[in-house]
């Protein structure tokens, strides 16, 4: 059953695994560069305030040349892998056979419909953790000096080709697609919807259950006016709404307001002679007047210290959802006329 299912299996498998494998060597062939890139802006052991010198000179020389193509190629290809592995490994693994009706000879045999499922999502499972994993090993570990120059790695888009996330992603994606083609019973079909589905799903879960997951940190501070913020105003109301525009390394700057000592947003009214298009002279008054009010700067962010605490739970959430949707698989091919 093993060999039969690897015969299925293996012309996507090796396809995907030459592409890998040509990622791989071109971030090998560029390792050096970035140390060498690190080095020469003095980035490579630096200590204190000269760290911030040395990574904005560091950053501006990845803006161009290979390192900074394989990194944009790297970040492209973690963030459509368990999609691909979904639409080209997991959906057609079942429904193929379905759709043209050969899983009646292996049925006919002596192997039982469970074990027939199990095989498949055990096999392309493993194959789809492997090769994911190590992608993001290479690529946490070449990429680990820009992350620390950069301060982003915990920030949506990063953080989701960093670490052992990708693994649970790929693993969700390939089940996933696994289940679309047992219940559709059509390839194409089952390639659509899983394509969907982990889009989706790729896009929800940064938006609605990792904020949860981080569990993130909110800080109240006296309001910098001098710092950047956007402004909106409405003459007929006066009502006046600021919100800061922070730079934080480091962090997940998840949401940014001015609130009164009441706790609440601030949202004027403002003194029109001093903030608004009729000040006579907006930008020296209206700064004078918001210290004035004695706001403060309300920021709700998730700290990089919590990276790792993260990754993992996110990992078991995506790894629990695999499970459960593995299990189903089961019970429905056991229990259901196909």
């Amino acid at each position: 059953m093993i060999w039969l299912t690897w015969r299925q299996f293996r012309t996507p498998a090796l396809t995907t695994g030459a592409l890998l494998l040509v990622l791989l060597a071109g971030l090998a062939l560029t390792w050096t560069q970035v140390g060498d890139l690190a080095s020469a802006a003095g980035f490579t052991g630096c200590r204190g305030d000269a760290c911030e010198a040395a990574a904005d000179t560091f950053r501006q020389s990845l803006q161009t040349g290979w390192v900074r193509q394989f990194y944009n190629v790297g970040m492209v290809a973690m963030a459509l892998l368990p999609a691909l592995l979904g639409i080209f490994w997991g959906a057609p693994l079942v429904a193929r056979e379905l759709e043209t009706g050969t899983y009646r000879m292996v049925f006919s045999q002596s192997v039982g419909r469970g074990r027939w499922l199990l095989v498949k999502l055990a096999l392309g499972g493993a194959a789809a953790a492997l090769g994911t994993g190590l992608l993001s090993l290479v690529l946490s570990r070449w990429a680990h000096q820009i992350d620390l120059a950069t301060g982003d790695r915990i920030t949506p888009l990063i953080f989701q080709a960093r670490g052992i996330v990708p693994v649970g992603y790929a693993v969700l994606a390939f089940v996933i697609g696994v289940t679309a083609g047992l219940l559709l019973r059509r390839t194409v079909t089952a390639m659509v919807v899983t394509l969907l589905l982990v889009a989706g799903l790729q896009i929800a879960m940064p938006m609605l259950v990792r904020p949860w997951l981080a569990q993130p940190v909110t800080t109240i501070t006296a309001l910098d006016t001098t710092q950047r913020m956007g402004m909106g105003f409405d003459m007929s109301t006066k009502e006046m709404r600021l919100e800061p525009v922070l730079e934080m390394r480091n962090a997940w700057i998840m949401k940014s307001s001015v609130i009164t000592t009441t706790g609440a947003e601030f949202r004027g009214p403002a003194d029109t002679t001093k903030c608004g298009p009729d000040a006579p002279n907006d930008r020296l008054t209206c700064p004078e007047w918001l210290r004035a009010q004695n706001l403060r700067t309300k920021l709700t962010y998730v700290p990089d210290a919590k990276f790792w605490t993260v990754q993992w739970r996110e990992f078991g959430l995506l790894v629990a959802l695999g499970l459960a949707l593995s299990a189903f698989s089961l019970w429905w091919i056991r229990r259901r006329l196909i």
